[in-house]
């Protein structure tokens, strides 16, 4: 990799760890979209599994308190069976496909997330095994765990607080599993780590900014902002992959 491709993958991430700490998720969901144009599937997933997990720690570091560990266990526990499925999903695909299939998630979740959902009734807890396993299969694929789990936890009503510190609890726990298991499968290389070195201190910056912005700007407003900009990245993907395949 240039010196070029470097710095679009550092500021990448550095973007997707913004929104992350402003928002409590949204990092894959920006980064490997993104990173797609710069790099392959292959390397960008283990990429964003290390940054996932760190910022999970930045960020329970100070709202552990607000874990429902009663609710996200059977998330977790689905999420972690769903996840061999993601990792063989990446390892035996085409990028082609890869890129369509985290496409239609992208844009499937930020239209849900743009559509008036005042009208929806409180989900039964009877469906977080479906969710998890819906979450640890997109995780171990494109580390786009994300989906699933922000659209339980708004079915579910989650307060803010718990929101956040819910989807933390995952992230970390997946991130860290999702990782071992591309650790495994050897797609941890020389770049890959040399790349984790430069984009960390990144996020650490990101951390500090994102809680500044949690104060300051209107969460609804930047909601809105980031999912119809998912809606035009996605609808890009597409688009390449189209020209990948012919």
């Amino acid at each position: 990799m240039d010196s070029f491709d470097v710095g679009l993958v550092c500021g990448i991430i550095f973007v997707g760890s913004l929104v992350r700490s402003t928002l409590g998720f949204g990092e894959a969901l920006i980064a490997m979209p993104l990173l797609a144009f710069v790099v392959p599937p292959q390397m960008a997933a283990p990429l964003v599994a290390v940054v996932s997990s760190f910022n999970a720690i930045l960020i329970l570091s100070r709202e552990w308190r607000q874990i429902s560990f009663r609710e996200t266990g059977t998330l977790t526990i689905a999420a972690l069976l769903g996840i061999p499925i993601g990792i063989w999903l990446l390892s035996e695909g085409s990028e082609a496909a890869i890129k369509v299939l985290l496409a239609i998630v992208v844009i499937g979740f930020a239209i849900w997330s743009l559509s008036s959902r005042t009208a929806i009734r409180v989900l039964p807890a009877k469906w977080a095994p479906a969710f998890g396993l819906a979450a640890g299969i997109l995780g171990g694929a494109y580390n786009t765990a994300g989906p699933p789990l922000v659209i339980f936890g708004t079915l579910r009503q989650w307060p803010a607080e718990k929101f956040r510190a819910n989807l933390q609890s995952y992230f970390l726990l997946g991130g860290t599993t999702v990782l071992a298991m591309h650790i495994s499968r050897g797609a941890v290389t020389a770049d890959v780590i040399r790349l984790t070195a430069m984009c960390l201190p990144l996020t650490i910056v990101a951390a500090f900014v994102g809680r500044r912005l949690t104060k300051s700007v209107s969460t609804a407003q930047f909601i809105r902002v980031v999912h119809v900009c998912l809606v035009l990245i996605g609808i890009l993907l597409l688009v390449t992959a189209v020209a990948d395949a012919t």
